[in-house]
């Protein structure tokens, strides 16, 4: 087949135009801009990032189920019947500062610091000891069901009990104020574990998952995932419930500690909303959006 000129002309004119669009930034943050949007639609929750700051061992390995940072230091609660304990931790050396056991009889969960008083889930016992922040008993309350994660809006106290729906309690008496089902990707996210309330978001672990959750406390929806699978390659002991559990924030900061159960070190974080990966993803969809133009003017000028 022999090529008429002008199709030739015309045939270097798109491959001209379509090389030029490639470093076309306006067109680039176009895609993006159409790519994001389909995802909103969909629900689809961002991927953040992440950078290791500091990694530090802690001479004690604890069944980590609650985290949180109070006054520069980190206090933990920890599980197991008749291990049960709550710890403070400087979170930079490891060091524990002062522990206080549980009862033996209960199993110990989540943790949460709330005008000067730290609440700590228990999971079966449907008890709640409130402690002050020398660790020291102070009272303590009832609650219906398991208990799970805990943590603070500041008002309220955001509960989890290991299944999708979260529930949101008045501080004075624990009494349930309004509940809200959690969905990623617009399916629910069961096994809901460990909670840190930051702003008007919670983040979460899940059972049995390297991934942290960020949920709107308003909608329930994921808006993103923070996987930390390389985190728990790296350090987390070979057993089946060795797993990611632990979050805490460092106030006014993109900073948190996180850690897993019987794991031998605190990590500090520092979370990145854009990743090379989401990078990556935008200019493979650039360059398909682009080829796929040029493929369809090139079938028109040689096509039949």
């Amino acid at each position: 087949m022999r090529f008429r000129p002008r199709r030739i002309s015309t045939l270097m004119c798109v491959v001209l135009f379509i090389c030029s669009q490639s470093f076309n930034p306006a067109l680039s943050h176009s895609v993006n801009a159409a790519s994001n949007n389909a995802e909103s639609s969909t629900d689809e929750p961002i991927k953040v990032g992440y950078e290791i700051l500091e990694t530090v061992q802690r001479n004690v390995t604890p069944f980590t189920q609650g985290l949180e940072i109070y006054d520069d230091h980190l206090y933990e609660s920890s599980g197991i019947y008749g291990e049960s304990t709550l710890r403070i931790y400087d979170p930079y050396t490891g060091e524990v500062i002062v522990s206080q056991e549980l009862p033996e009889h209960v199993f110990g969960e989540g943790l949460t610091i709330h005008d000067s008083r730290i609440y700590i889930l228990t999971w079966k016992a449907e008890q709640v000891y409130i402690h002050d922040t020398d660790l020291k008993p102070v009272d303590t309350a009832t609650i219906e069901g398991e208990g799970w994660g805990i943590c603070s809006t500041g008002n309220e106290l955001v509960t989890s009990n290991g299944t999708s729906t979260l529930s949101f309690r008045n501080p004075s008496n624990l009494q349930v104020n309004d509940t809200l089902d959690v969905k990623l990707s617009g399916e629910p996210l069961d096994r809901l574990n460990e909670l840190e309330c930051v702003g008007g978001q919670i983040y979460a672990n899940r059972w049995h998952d390297d991934r942290i959750f960020r949920i709107d406390s308003e909608s329930g929806a994921v808006e993103a995932v923070l996987d930390l699978e390389e985190l728990v390659e790296g350090y987390a002991p070979d057993e089946e419930e060795s797993v990611l559990n632990g979050i805490a924030h460092i106030p006014e900061t993109n900073d948190f500690w996180v850690t897993g159960k019987n794991w031998p070190t605190l990590h500090l974080i520092r979370l990145n909303e854009t990743t090379q990966a989401n990078d990556f993803e935008a200019l493979v969809e650039t360059f398909e959006a682009q080829y796929a133009i040029f493929g369809l003017v090139l079938f028109a000028i040689l096509g039949p």
